[in-house]
């Protein structure tokens, strides 16, 4: 990776991390094709903390794929709660 790709992924992340912490922020990057009721922002926070610990640089800062798998369970499971959904419909195996 040259100087320039690393430039380019600190930018993105002081970016994401940025948006992160303004919930105003973050509600103007949500798709405006989501229908509001389809997503808390809750778990638009969650994921996007997911995400942005994903692109770090050092690859033992990022979580594994079964840690991502998890979270994305958990944050599938806060998305659903206020839609009366139970847990059971939104479990997924590791294969």
């Amino acid at each position: 990776m040259n100087m320039a790709e690393i430039l380019n992924k600190l930018s993105f992340m002081f970016q994401v991390r940025h948006i992160l912490n303004d919930r105003k922020k973050l509600r103007k990057v949500i798709d405006p094709e989501l229908s509001r009721s389809s997503y808390t922002l809750e778990s638009i926070a969650m994921f996007a903390n997911l995400a942005s610990r994903c692109i770090r640089i050092q690859s033992s800062e990022r979580p594994s794929m079964a840690e991502c798998v998890q979270e994305l369970q958990t944050i599938i499971y806060t998305n659903a709660k206020p839609m009366g959904m139970g847990m059971g419909m939104m479990t997924f195996k590791m294969v």
